[in-house]
Formats: structure tokens, sequence, C-alpha cells
């Protein structure tokens, strides 16, 4: 007897594990009429692309079983007969069901069991679809409304519409928040204020729709649970964040940065995800200012962590680093002891080529000494095709500047008696006098300061020399100080109370 119930224990728990390690893997039976002897693929969506994970060829009846030891991450997954037929399968906790379907009406005929998920889902999208149809219906109406007291109405009815489907989801996500579906059908809704504050004129601020959309971009939407990675609208949410609800500006972007990989290492497949689409996002960027957000990524994250890049790669992007970094925008701009051509130089070497010749003319001056509102700092050749067009256009925008308190420190990069003497032609043919003609005669060490790989380069400095834009072309500096000299004044106003 005691034999029997120490047999019959043993037998419980071996029972018992071989259940909890079934429960550990996924089994999906499939039933569809009108196959048979048909391929089916199970696919993972990861982000907008679908890997596949597992096939099976079903039998006579159209019956078969995707099954395997381990769990999916979960995510929206798919079934895949052919080009023109396939449906999606919502996977959470639930990896136990059965799927019965008839090619006649794939969509429609669709029935899971076994999957709390999946039936909501299931249920969710034939909603959406009947309500859809009647908005589109609505839609046609509009067109064709034959007064405005008709075209009210079908705005009401639309209105109506709208929040019978929003009453919907609310109700999904309140009374099923411990499943994956409520958080699916959750990310896939924008952030709007209610009502409440949308009255009167402030109906038509922007602003307020704005602030609210940038500070509730999370409410619904968890850029952490690994599960929505594995569906194809994770991919759009991080990119409209990063491009539509947060401030495009360098300091607030990094802010913005730092959250979603810091957030991101509690799994190493999420973290990789976000690590190489934030990489690549500010790498292809051709915004002012974004190689600063760019370098962040490399430098705090993508240099330690990026493990699966090549060492070469690496060592590229540290050189990078170090000589991007002295002048990214906010960084207080390398000083330099450049020599000033006094103007009446030009003058005289016009009629005297031993004076243009003449490579000690001048005084010696560091560029942080000069005073002024702000300073675009740029560098060009003669030479240069671009430079020819560029350089003129940059002393029209000094003409109207200067009396704003801007200044220009114009750097000739050619520092041989050659191109001394294009310069010097170059200048009087123009008449570039007024502002700071200078070069650097013994030395070419700003180049490699200002990691100056081509020509023109023109930077704008503000009263501290700090670095407030670079690369730019004169007519977007003359912009940017405009737009920084009425930030001051409206700062200035505020501070005085006016």
């Amino acid at each position: 007897m005691t034999f029997l119930k120490g047999f019959i224990s043993l037998l419980s728990g071996l029972l018992l594990t071989a259940s909890s390690l079934s429960a550990q893997g996924y089994r999906i039976e499939v039933e569809i009429k009108g196959l048979s002897k048909d391929t089916l693929i199970l696919g993972e969506y990861f982000t907008s692309r679908m890997i596949p994970k597992d096939t099976i060829v079903l039998d006579q009846k159209g019956q078969g079983l995707f099954e395997g030891d381990e769990k999916f991450t979960g995510g929206l997954y798919l079934i895949y007969i052919n080009p023109e037929q396939y449906f999606d399968l919502l996977l959470g906790d639930d990896q136990e069901l059965s799927i019965v379907a008839d090619t006649a009406d794939l969509t429609g005929s669709l029935v899971y069991t076994g999957s709390k998920d999946m039936q909501i889902f299931q249920e969710y999208k034939l909603f959406l679809q009947e309500k859809r149809e009647e908005l589109k219906q609505l839609t046609s109406q509009f067109s064709a409304a034959a007064s405005k007291t008709d075209s009210t109405v079908i705005i009401d009815q639309q209105k109506a519409l709208n929040r019978e489907m929003e009453a919907y989801m609310n109700q999904i996500e309140a009374e099923h928040s411990a499943l994956f579906v409520a958080d699916f059908i959750a990310s896939t809704r924008e952030p709007s204020p209610p009502e409440s504050m949308l009255t009167g004129e402030r109906r038509s601020d922007d602003s307020i729709r704005y602030f609210y959309y940038r500070e509730h971009y999370f409410d619904r939407f968890d850029p952490f649970n690994i599960r929505l990675l594995h569906t194809p609208l994770y991919e759009g949410k991080i990119k409209n964040y990063i491009t539509r609800a947060v401030p495009q500006h360098p300091d607030s972007l990094i802010v913005a940065v730092d959250y979603l990989l810091n957030g991101s290492k509690t799994d190493d497949d999420l973290y990789r995800y976000m690590l190489i689409t934030l990489f690549n996002h500010f790498a292809e960027s051709k915004f002012i200012g974004m190689d600063g957000v760019y370098f962040h990524i490399a430098e705090y994250y993508y240099i330690p962590d990026a493990t699966w890049s090549s060492q070469e790669f690496l060592d590229k992007l540290k050189e990078n680093l170090a000589l991007n970094k002295p002048t990214l925008i906010g960084q207080t701009a390398p000083n330099l002891i450049m020599r000033q051509i006094p103007e009446e130089h030009f003058g005289m070497a016009a009629q005297d080529t031993a004076i243009k010749r003449d490579p000690h003319i001048g005084h010696d001056f560091f560029i942080h000494d000069v005073e002024a509102r702000f300073t675009m700092l740029y560098f060009w050749e003669a030479d240069c095709g671009h430079c020819k067009k560029s350089t003129p256009a940059l002393y029209e925008v000094y003409t109207r500047m200067k009396e704003k308190g801007v200044e220009v420190i114009s750097v000739h990069v050619i520092n041989s008696i050659e191109g001394k003497e294009k310069w010097i032609d170059f200048v009087n043919k123009h008449h570039l006098t007024g502002w700071i003609n200078c070069w650097s005669p013994y030395s070419n060490e700003f180049r490699k300061l200002y990691n100056l790989q081509s020509y023109p380069q023109l930077f704008v400095l503000d009263k501290d020399k700090k670095i407030i834009a670079k690369r730019v072309t004169p007519e977007q500096a003359e912009k940017i100080i405009t737009n920084q000299i009425e930030i001051e004044s409206k700062d200035k106003s505020k501070a005085d109370g006016v």
C-alpha cells in the first residue's frame, strides 16, 4: 500500500511536470475547409517585417497542428496560405487554441477557441469593419447633401459613430486590462484632448492639441512592451513620437532618446531594435543640429553596447565622434588664432604684386576676443565653385545684419602665396571689406579643430561663442539669427513685465 501511494504520488508529480512543460509551449490546431495537402506558414511580425516561425502541411481534411516547446514572445502573428489568403493571429498568454475557417469566406468564417485574446480581437475587427462601412456610407451621403441642415444631421451621425467606437474600445481596455488584446487596441489610438479642453476660442487652438498629444503620447502605448514590438504598428508609433511629439531641438530629442533607450534595456531584442532604429534615424536626418543627437547615441549607447557591429565600424565611429564633438551645436566654438588683413592692404595689393604676395601682413587675434551679439564664422576658398556664389551672398546678409550686432569672421583656408593672391583678387572684385578678413598663414590646425572636409562652411555663434548653427547657407544663417533676436526680445519683454 505504501509503495502504491508512493507510485501514485510520483505519477502525479510527473503528470504535473508534463502539464507544466506543455503549457510553456504553443499548440495551434488549424482546420480550413477547402484546403487539402496545402502548406501553411505561421509568421511573426517584427515591426513591419514578417518572419516565418513554423510551417505545416495540412492533411486531406485541411487539418494541421502548429506545435512547439517554447512559447512565442506574443504579438501579432499571421497564418499564410497564399498571397491572396492569410489572416492575423493575436497571441498573448493563451497559445493553445484552435482555428476553424472556410476558404469560401476566409475572414467571415474564422472561429477561434481557447484564446480570449483572439476571440476579443476577432469581435473587435468585425465591429470596426461594420462601423467603418457605416461611416463610409455617411461620407457619401454628406457629399450628396442637399442642404446645410442635411449636412449637420450627417455630421452629428458621424460623431455619434465615432463615440460608439471609442466607447467600445474603452470597454475592452477596462474589462480586459490583463490581456494583450487590450494593450494592442490601446496602442492603435492617438491621444486627443477631451472636449472639455476645447471650448470656445480654445477649439481652434492647435497648441492645446499638440501639448496634450505630447504629454499623453504614452498613456495608451507602452514602448517597452516587447509584444508590441512584434506588431506592424510599433515602428510607426516610435517614429511618430520622435518626429511629431518631441520638439525638434537637440536638447529635447536627447531627453526623449535617453528615455526610450534606457527604458528598453529590460529586453535585449527591444534594446537592439531601439538603438539601431534611433541611431539610423538621426544618422540620416538632414535637419540642423541632429548630428548632436546622433553622436550622443553613438557615445553613450552604440559604441559601448552594439556588440553586433564590427570593430572596424566602431573604430570609425569613435574617430568621427572625436572629430565632430568639439563643434556640436551647444558647444563653445574652439578658439582660433587668426591673422587679420587690414582693409587698406587689399587696395594696395591690387597695385603692387610684392605686397599682394607678402604673407606677413596683418595682426593676430583670437576669435573669442571678437565682441559681437552674433558671429558668423565662415571658412571658404577663392577657387571653390560653391564659395564663389556663397561668399557674395553672405556679404549681402552681413550688410543687412551688421547693425543688429552681427559680425563675420571670413577665413580664407588656403595659406599658400598663390592662395593669398587669389583671395586678394576675389575680395577686391566683390568689394568684400568691412567684415573681418583673415587667414592662418602658418598653420592648418583650424581644419582639424572644425573638422573641415569641404567648403564653404558657415558656423553661427552667440555672444558667448557657443555654436547655435553650423553648415548652413547664408540665407539660413540670417533666418536663424533673426529668429533668435525675436526670441530674446520676447524673453526680455516678459522679464520686464510688458
